[in-house]
This record gives structure tokens, sequence and C-alpha cells, in this order.
């Protein structure tokens, strides 16, 4: 415990507009010796909003620090005697001259009852107040000790009788993990640590925190991991899989995601928890689709910038899409197959065990590695498997090995279909829009409803195209006869010039078409929002075009590819 007053950054409020600072101290009207830590609790209330602060005692403000109330007396210990392994020397160099030494190291308040809040302090006492700080009644359990740190103060989000308690004893040379819970408001406290190390190393418990969403459900970091308990805290297993030993100081869970920050300040995310609620009702072996969070569909401009160089330290974000969640049980050996419906049961894309994905062949990619990495299918091996369906219809097969993909699924509501082990698992998906734009629902359908419409017309030159492609080499034959300057001059102004001769393609030959929708298909691609006036015209007049010049080009091979084949 340190004796020095350490100012919490909330005492010192900035105005907005200015950037000015006013120290907003809770103490102010409240003259005392005041002692402090390095990590005085300020927290904002639950169901209140109020801000809370605490040393010794409980502060309290409703508007933004302009008045504080005092709400609670000294909640620690009047004289927690000297640790037995302390010695002489550090004992007579205490800070502290008083007996009392001890802070208000954690505010717990309710997130379902009003008025209710739990104390822990770094001298080993629990408190509790049903009135807001009225009346308090001191609720520690007789195995904790003084100089037992109540580093973590829990209340249950489902019950207000239920409240859990991370322990730290390490300043009595005691490195073993202590959790307590108790289920009847405090009167009597259970330890909950069966599962977690107890040898190997420092392993006192920092942190325990509950699903707001699946009572029961605990999270526990330590001074090594994290842990996880699907049974209330009766046994804990660990959850760090990618997860380097850290001292995990905090947690917690931001809508489906569990978040951590360990001691070396660092941040942790674990994306997506509802498989982890959903083993806590079901941990049964066999096939398992987990229920689906809700996904946003984020467009990310096609161009941020070069990718960091690879010996710049850069932890990866989380995908862009769906995150499907399904488990295998041990010895399986059939393929899986994962396929997205729409509402009405139309297939919008699917994915299998059995595709191979397309290896790279770097001499001839046009772009560095990182900005193609091919898709793995799903795995179908036994054990916990993540696949993410990037939100996008799948991309005709028209298109061939072109860099192209399938046009943006709306948000809306789809179904995640699991075929495995003679075995058809649903789960229903919903797809937000990303919340930062504001684009209806109307024109989020749209915008689809242009996009495939485009796709298609790309489909159906690029077909003309293809058969153009094969018909060239045919036609160089025909070159050397009395008529074929006359054909290739005809070959020329129905396919024109490369479309990688940028800016000179007509809009009257394919080639030009084609580049005029790959350009409508990249604009309606790249942004969220309904299709403009000028995309709208430009589709209707590419559209005439095409259709004017497809009979052309439909006789023109006709009446060529006979010749070809004769070589006359």
């Amino acid at each position: 415990m340190n004796a020095e007053r350490a100012l919490p950054f909330a005492e010192q409020q900035v105005d907005p507009v200015l950037g000015q600072v006013r120290d907003v101290d809770p103490t102010f009207a409240f003259p005392d010796e005041y002692r402090g830590t390095w990590t005085l609790p300020l927290t904002f209330g639950k169901r209140d909003h109020a801000l809370y602060f605490g040393n010794q005692r409980l502060f309290r403000t409703t508007n933004g620090g302009e008045t504080w109330t005092l709400i609670s007396p000294d909640l620690t210990r009047p004289d927690p005697g000297v640790p037995p392994n302390l010695d002489p020397a550090t004992v007579k160099d205490a800070g502290v001259k008083s007996p009392r030494k001890g802070v208000i190291y954690d505010v717990g308040t309710s997130p379902i009852s009003d008025g209710l809040i739990w104390i822990g302090t770094d001298d080993g006492l629990i408190w509790r107040t049903v009135d807001a700080g009225a009346n308090w009644t001191n609720v520690t359990p007789s195995q904790l000790q003084p100089w037992s740190k109540v580093g973590i103060i829990e209340p249950s989000h489902s019950d207000p009788n239920v409240a859990y308690a991370a322990i730290d004893r390490h300043r009595l040379e005691d490195q073993r993990p202590h959790i307590l819970r108790t289920r009847d408001g405090g009167r009597t406290w259970t330890e909950i640590t069966n599962g977690l190390p107890t040898s190997g190393g420092p392993n006192s418990v920092n942190v325990i925190r509950e699903d707001p969403v699946r009572p029961g459900l605990l999270f526990a970091g330590t001074e090594r991991s994290l842990y996880v308990s699907f049974d209330d805290g009766d046994n804990w297993q660990g959850l760090n899989s990618g997860l380097p030993a850290t001292s995990v100081r905090d947690i917690t869970i931001h809508g489906d995601d569990l978040v951590i920050a360990t001691h070396g300040r660092g941040f942790y995310v674990l994306d997506d928890i509802v498989p982890i609620r959903a083993l806590a009702a079901n941990a049964q072996p066999g096939i398992h689709l987990y229920p689906q969070s809700a996904s946003y569909r984020v467009n990310e401009p096609g161009f941020t910038g070069t990718p960091m160089p690879k010996d710049e330290p850069l932890a990866a974000n989380p995908p862009f899409g769906a995150i499907i969640d399904y488990a295998l049980p041990a010895n399986f050996t059939d393929p899986v197959e994962i396929a997205i419906r729409d509402q009405s049961g139309g297939v919008v894309n699917r994915f299998s065990s059995n595709d191979v994905p397309k290896r790279l062949d770097l001499s001839k990619l046009p772009v560095a590695p990182e900005w193609a990495a091919p898709k793995e299918p799903p795995a179908a091996t036994p054990g916990h498997h993540r696949f993410v369906w990037d939100l996008r219809y799948a991309k005709p097969a028209g298109f061939g090995e072109e860099r192209v993909n399938g046009v943006w699924a709306p948000p809306g509501h789809y179904i995640v279909e699991l075929t495995a082990g003679g075995q058809v698992l649903r789960q229903t998906l919903t797809v937000l829009a990303d919340p930062r734009v504001k684009v209806s629902q109307q024109d989020f359908d749209a915008q689809f409803r242009l996009a495939k419409e485009i796709e298609q017309q790309r489909l159906r030159v690029r077909a003309m195209l293809k058969e153009a492609s094969d018909m060239k080499a045919g036609m160089a034959k025909l070159d050397r006869q009395a008529d074929g300057a006359a054909l290739n001059s005809q070959y020329v102004s129905l396919v024109g010039p490369s479309p990688a001769m940028q800016g000179i393609n007509s809009p009257d030959t394919l080639n030009g078409i084609s580049s005029w929708l790959d350009k409508l298909a990249a604009a309606e691609d790249g942004g969220d929002g309904a299709p403009t006036q000028d995309a709208q015209r430009g589709f209707a007049q590419v559209s005439a075009a095409l259709g004017a010049i497809e009979p052309r080009w439909r006789a023109f091979a006709a009446s060529v590819r006979p010749r070809i084949v004769s070589g006359q």
C-alpha cells in the first residue's frame, strides 16, 4: 500500500472546447488525511451512471465533478497488523504512521439492482450496501485475512445476491489462486479455484468477470494467463490459445467480444464469444453449428496504402465478414459443406472442404502476395473451427481466373447451413450495415439489384470476348486469303483494342463495353449507397450498346467460324 496520494485522471476535468483542465478533486469539501495507491478506483455506475471514486472512503458525483457526495465511512481495517513475512526495516519505513493503512481497491456497482454496491479493500475487507451508501454491511468471510487484496469485486448480472471476488495474497508470499463466490448476499462465501494452476510460478488471480449474457459463464485473469468457467466457477480451464504468458489485469465484455488488458500495457481481443456461450449451455460431443452473432458489412476502401513491412510488430485485425463457428467430433472423416442461403432458400454462396485453393503463381502475380492471399476452404478435421464468409455472393464461373469478387450481400437475414456427417444444421445470420454509414435498406437493395444486373451484362460480354479470343488464332490463317484483311478489319471493329490500352476503348466495341461495365461494377462495389443517377443512366446506355453489337457479333462469328474450321 502506497501512502502517497496519486491524482486520478478523472479528477482533472478537460474542457472539450478550450482544452483547459479543471481539478475536481472529490476531497475539496471533505478535508482529512487521505491514503492512496497507484490505482485508486474510479468507475461509472452501471445503472445510475454516476461517477464513483474511492480512497479509504467512497465518493459519488452526478454532475461531472462539480459537487461530490461522501457516501461511506472509512471502510478499511482499523489495524491490519504487520505481515509475518515483513522484515523490521521495511516495517519501520512504512509511509503511513497510523494503524490504518488500507484503501478501497475496487468498487462494484450492480448492473441489475439500484443502490447495490460492493466494495473490496486492499487490506482484505468486503462491504455491501443496498441503499446507495446510506448503510454498509461488512460481509468479509472469515478466511479473508489482513493483507489480502480484493483486486476485483464483480456483482452478478442476473442475481443481486451473487458476487465474485478476485483475491491477491502475494504480499503474504501466497502465489496460489484465490476466488470467492457468494450466493446469499455475502453471508457465506465459497472458494472456487478448481482447475486453476497452483504451482509453476505466480498464479495469483487479478480479475474475475461474469458474462452479462450467460449467467455462470465466468472469465478469470491470473498473473500468467486467462481462464474460463462454464459452471459458475466450480471448474476452470484455460482460454489461452494464441495468448502468450502474460499478466491479465482486467477483462471486459463488449457486445460479443472478450477484451483483456495486460500488465505489459497490451490489449487482446477474443472476437465473438457466442460459441463459448453456447458451450456453456451444451458441451456435449458431436457435430455443432454454433449460433451466429450479427455481422457488420464493412466496405473498406480498396487501397489504403502499402502494407506494413514484415519487421514491424503488428497484430492481426479481426476478419471482415461473418464468423461461422462449428465443431466436429473425434474421428470425423467426412467432407464438410457450408452454404449461405437467403430468406427464400436460394444459395448465396457455397464452400466445401473439398475445394482446392488456388495457389499463387508468384511469376504471374501482378501485386505483392499480401494483397492476394488465397482463401482456405472450411476445415473437416475433428475439433472447433472458424470459417469466415466475406458477405459476398459467389463469383460466377464465367469470370474464370479473373480477380473479380461476387457482389455484396445487402444487409438482411440469411441462413448458414452446415452439411457434415449426414447431418444438415442451420443457424440464422443477421447482416447489419456499417453503423457509421447512413444508408436505408431500400438503397442497399437498389444497389444490390443494379450490381447483379451489371454482373449479368459483364458475363454476357465476356462470353463473346472469349469466343473472339478463341477465334483469333484462326483469323490469322485467314489473313493470307484475298478477303483476309477485310475480315480482320471487321473483327477489330467489333472487338476493339485490348482493355489494357486504357482510355482508347470505344463504347461501340466489345472490349470498350466490357471496360465500361467494369467501371460501373467498381463504382457499385466500392461504397455503400443507392446507385447515382449517372450510374443508372450509364448502365442503360451500355446495355443498349451491348444489345446493338451482339447481333452484329453473332452474325460475324457465324460466318467466320466455319471458314476457320475448314481453313478456307
